[in-house]
C-alpha cells in the first residue's frame, strides 16, 4: 500500500474516532431578555472572553462571525486533501417583546490550497461548504451557546 493510501485511510479511520460521527448541523437557539448593553456587544464581548475572536461584527444586520479556524484535515469532493475550516456565526434579531432571539451556528468548510485572510474573516481558494458537522463541533456550538445564553441573562440582571 502507497504512503499517500495509507495516510488517507488512517485519516479515515481515526478522525471519526476523535470528533464522533457527521450529522446535521443544529443550531443552539435561545430568546434572551433585554439588557444595559446592546446584545450584540454583548455577544461580541462573550465570544472573545471564551476563546473565539469576533473578525466581522455587522450591528446593522445582528451578526458577528468569529475568524475561520483550522480543525484538521478533510477531502474534497474529488478525493484530495483538504483542511477543516471552521467559524462560529451568532446572530441577534429583536423580538416583538422586549428582548431578543440568539442563534448560533458553526459554518465548516473543506478547502484545498487556501489562504485565511490576516483578520481571519475571509478565505480565498478551492473550498465545498460542508452541510454536516462532527459531534464534536456540534458539541461546540451547544457549548458556546450556553455561554452566550448565559452572558445574555446575566447582562439584563
Amino acid at each position: 500500500m502507497q504512503l499517500a493510501s495509507l495516510t488517507r485511510l488512517c485519516a479515515v479511520l481515526v478522525l471519526p474516532l476523535a470528533t464522533g460521527c457527521l450529522h446535521q448541523q443544529r443550531p443552539y437557539t435561545f430568546t434572551a431578555p433585554q439588557g444595559a448593553e446592546a446584545p450584540i456587544d454583548t455577544l461580541v464581548r462573550t465570544l472573545a472572553a471564551e476563546g473565539v475572536q469576533p473578525a466581522v461584527v455587522a450591528p446593522e444586520l445582528g451578526i458577528v462571525h468569529t475568524r475561520w479556524d483550522n480543525q484538521g484535515i478533510c477531502y474534497m469532493p474529488d478525493s484530495t486533501e483538504g483542511s477543516l475550516l471552521r467559524r462560529f456565526t451568532a446572530s441577534v434579531a429583536p423580538t416583538v417583546s422586549s428582548g431578543s432571539t440568539v442563534s448560533l451556528r458553526a459554518d465548516v468548510q473543506c478547502c484545498h490550497a487556501h489562504q485565511v485572510s490576516p483578520d481571519g474573516a475571509n478565505v480565498s481558494g478551492t473550498c465545498a461548504t460542508l452541510a454536516n458537522i462532527y459531534e464534536a463541533h456540534q458539541r461546540e456550538v451547544d457549548q458556546l451557546g450556553t455561554a452566550l445564553q448565559n452572558a445574555m441573562v446575566r447582562s439584563a440582571q
